[in-house]
């Protein structure tokens, strides 16, 4: 339970808090990036297990979800962002990309959100994800 509690705390409510914290500063034509998961799509779910990391995941989905909605009435644009298998220390170096395709792939969705696009969940190569 304290691990689940600790990823939940972590990955969804942590980036929540420190978005509420720079919302007076957020004007028109701020982009926000919320880095998240393909594991946190539940439509995209076709193995099962993980349950603390897919939750944890899908937390942050849903608030990007609505803070895109909140914020758009501001000018200000939100994408939710999977980077795709990237081969770190977290997946044992199995991961299908390296380190900088990945953040190459993530700063083109970036560079390339506008407000008619937000909310969204892409992944870094642009393919848009299931929720």
């Amino acid at each position: 339970m304290e691990k689940v509690r600790a990823q939940v705390e972590l990955n969804a409510i942590a980036p929540l808090f420190l978005t509420r914290a720079l919302a007076p500063r957020l004007h028109a034509r701020t982009k926000i990036a919320r880095i998240t998961s393909r594991m946190g799509s539940i439509g995209d779910n076709s193995s099962g297990g993980y349950y603390g990391y897919r939750m944890s995941k899908a937390a942050p989905n849903a608030a990007g979800v609505s803070l895109a909605r909140d914020l758009k009435p501001r000018g200000v644009a939100v994408v939710i962002l999977h980077p795709g298998a990237v081969r770190t220390e977290m997946t044992g170096g199995q991961g299908m990309i390296e380190a900088k395709e990945s953040v190459r792939g993530l700063l083109q969705r970036i560079d390339g959100l506008q407000l008619e696009t937000t909310g969204r969940l892409l992944h870094q190569n642009g393919e848009v994800l299931p929720w």
